[in-house]
């Protein structure tokens, strides 16, 4: 996977990181009601993830989750029982407040290599998380990744407060 990420920040599309943007991609900020180290910590452990990432549409897709090492995953996509693609995901904490994602999604007619990036800054009360996602071949591709980024965001700052509660009381 390491060659997968040299490969998408070498590209000229990123010429310059997480600075640089394009029309179709996702960029996203929310408030998280936690500390900044224990957002990172749920943002980079596959077994975490796995808990708040999600498909953008229940009726449509479901994912089945397979954490493969401690800094990678796999998610199949599937449409009823029927497998539609495959998403490789290497893992990394680039710092205390970044953690960077190399995606390659592997469907039977086309092959797609993405990079996310989240930045964390700490606020009164949690933190923000800026998440931009990049590298779509398509706005096909961006729409459903706008969508499943939104959910699974939304999930992850429930499950923050709700813990966050659970270990004040």
């Amino acid at each position: 996977m390491a060659s997968t990420e040299q490969k998408i920040l070498n590209s000229p599309r990123m010429t310059t990181g997480i600075q640089t943007q394009s029309a179709s991609d996702v960029v996203l900020s929310y408030r998280i009601e936690a500390e900044t180290s224990r957002v990172l910590y749920a943002l980079s452990m596959p077994e975490y993830i796995e808990a708040w990432l999600q498909a953008p549409d229940d009726d449509t897709f479901r994912f089945a989750f397979d954490p493969e090492t401690r800094e990678g995953f796999r998610i199949d996509l599937y449409q009823g029982e029927v497998r539609q693609s495959s998403l490789y995901s290497a893992c990394r904490v680039v710092s205390s407040n970044q953690v960077r994602y190399v995606w390659k999604t592997i469907s039977p007619n086309s092959i797609s290599d993405t990079l996310v990036d989240m930045h964390l800054r700490s606020s009164p009360g949690g933190c923000i998380l800026g998440l931009k996602h990049s590298g779509f071949k398509d706005n096909v591709e961006s729409t459903w990744c706008y969508k499943m980024w939104h959910r699974s965001l939304e999930c992850l700052c429930k499950l923050m407060s709700r813990n966050r509660s659970a270990i004040i009381h």
